[in-house]
């Protein structure tokens, strides 16, 4: 990704990377399946009639849908465009918990890239500050070789999530938090410590966080960018406007520090992502499913910690929540995995109610132990296979239909591993062999991996009279590895009558007994 850049040299540091995100308080709620093509949507100030429009997002711009305006204008100019084949207009409301906990978790993410991440404090105490991160970069610019690679590698990991992004980098935060406004397309703009000034004193106006009442002075007095307020006499500016305005304004021209909280981890990980057409469909569920799921697995990746169980909540519109708990078989961090074991734990859950929200939680995590599987298979790993199977059958059938697995040696799958041709005095039978109507005969030297018999009796018996037999015998034995012997020899034969049958005998010896007949 190109990157805009006024300087070739940025070895300086502290430097910050801003990372505004002007749609979050649509993509927080947004199904990942409609983040490509995203419907329009805009962001309500109430939830009766006579609400009006805070924030669209870029699919409504293209409607001609714009802020300030009445809901019922909103969707009048929906509605003329229905016939070109528009989503439906999504009409949302204020959330910004969810907004918050939203941005935690890009915070959470970012810490792969640096020590620092911060949320930028509102300019006024108490007011609301814009969806955003900033990231101190310039101590771990080092490790993934400068600045500029840095940066495109981090944009190039949001890519796949398809957000609108706005970012810009300085020395100082708070320069790198204004110049985040003023970036229109994907390329960030990286500023170095002597251009940062002259880039935010054209910065206009119109895009500074300040309350609106601040900008409309400003206006009246004919200033449009922000050198025009600073070339203003200091004394006359303090006695007329508000005092936290000169102290942002110093932070504005890198004269004044920005006190900025780091952000803490946290200790367990809890990430919700809603639907807003309810489903109950299993493959749709498992869509909504793959962002939170990825989420955990970066998690446990980032803090080199693995989790063996975690809980799926499933919120429906009018019942109590379904609580679906997923457990793999070893700790480990294996996103396909828990994808396998959610369909099932989903798949034996049946008929359930449509879902409008999917919470997934994880608290119990433990520190994977190195190493890897040995060519044998130990007792540890057996056991581990076997705790594999128990959970994935509990999954498909439910915890009260299977209470335990237990091994049955009588029941290890056998193989073919050889055949012996039949000695000449074991076949001397002279009387022509059963033949079909095109005079080919039914028994032509099979072995019996081609002959198997139709009917295979409950129990092996003797036969009544002499058994001509066919063709080679199969010896059918486990491997040598296993610990229980099984061994026994096949053959396909014929009784008097011509009647086809299939025998076996022990392969230590004994006499051949019928297992199968052909009719």
């Amino acid at each position: 990704m190109p990157i805009e850049s006024t300087s070739r040299s940025l070895r300086h540091e502290p430097y910050w990377l801003a990372l505004r995100f002007p749609e979050a308080w649509f993509e927080c709620r947004c199904p990942e399946e409609e983040r490509h093509d995203r419907p329009p949507a805009v962001l309500l100030d109430g939830s009766g009639r006579g609400s009006r429009v805070m924030a669209i997002n870029h699919a409504a711009a293209g409607l001609g849908i714009e802020i300030g305006q009445s809901l019922a204008g909103a969707r009048s100019r929906h509605r003329a465009h229905v016939s070109t084949d528009i989503a439906p207009l999504r009409c949302l409301a204020v959330e910004q918990r969810a907004v918050e906990d939203w941005l935690d978790e890009w915070g959470e993410w970012a810490l792969a890239y640096t020590s620092r991440v911060s949320r930028p404090p509102p300019v006024q105490p108490g007011g609301e500050s814009s969806a955003g991160l900033l990231l101190e970069i310039g101590g771990s610019a080092a490790l993934f070789g400068g600045l500029e690679t840095l940066v495109s590698r981090l944009l190039e990991a949001l890519k796949p999530w398809h957000l609108v992004v706005r970012a810009a980098g300085a020395p100082h935060p708070r320069v790198a938090w204004a110049l985040a406004t003023a970036v229109d397309d994907e390329a960030p703009r990286l500023c170095h410590a002597r251009e940062q000034l002259a880039a935010v004193s054209q910065l206009p106006l119109a895009l500074v966080d300040w309350p609106s009442s601040w900008i409309d002075r400003f206006a009246e007095l004919g200033l449009r960018r922000l050198g025009e307020v600073r070339r203003l006499p200091r004394d006359g500016l303090g006695m007329r406007t508000d005092p936290l305005l000169l102290a942002d304004l110093d932070r504005l021209f890198a004269e004044r520090d920005w006190p900025l909280a780091d952000l803490v981890p946290p200790a367990r990980y809890a990430r919700e992502v809603s639907l807003w057409d309810p489903a109950s469909q299993v493959d749709r569920l498992l869509l909504l499913a793959r962002g939170p799921l990825v989420g955990l697995s970066d998690f446990l990746h980032r803090r080199q910690l693995a989790v063996a169980d975690f809980v799926v909540w499933l919120t429906h519109e009018d019942r109590p929540s379904t609580r679906l708990e997923v457990a793999t078989a070893e700790p480990g961090r294996d996103e396909p995995l828990w994808q396998e074991q959610l369909r099932l734990r989903l798949e034996s859950a049946g008929g359930l109610a449509p879902v409008t929200r999917l919470r997934v939680e994880a608290e119990h995590f433990v520190t994977p132990r190195p190493g890897q599987g040995s060519l044998f298979a130990d007792a540890d790993e057996r056991g581990r296979d076997e705790r594999a199977l128990f959970q994935r059958l509990q999954a498909r059938l439910g915890r009260q239909a299977v209470s335990w697995v237990q091994d049955a040696p009588d029941l290890i799958p056998m193989r073919r591993s050889r055949l012996h041709p039949l000695s000449p005095h074991q076949d001397k039978s002279s009387r022509p062999r059963p033949t079909d109507p095109a005079g080919k005969s039914l028994l032509p030297g099979l072995s019996p991996g081609a002959f198997r018999p139709l009917w295979w009796l409950e129990k092996p018996r003797r036969p009544d009279a002499p058994v001509h037999r066919h063709g080679e015998i199969e010896r059918v034995e486990t491997g040598w590895w296993a610990t229980a012997e099984e061994s026994a020899d096949y053959c396909a034969g014929e009784l008097v009558g011509g009647r086809a049958v299939c025998l076996r005998r022990e392969s230590a010896g004994g006499d051949w007994q019928v297992i199968g007949l052909d009719d």
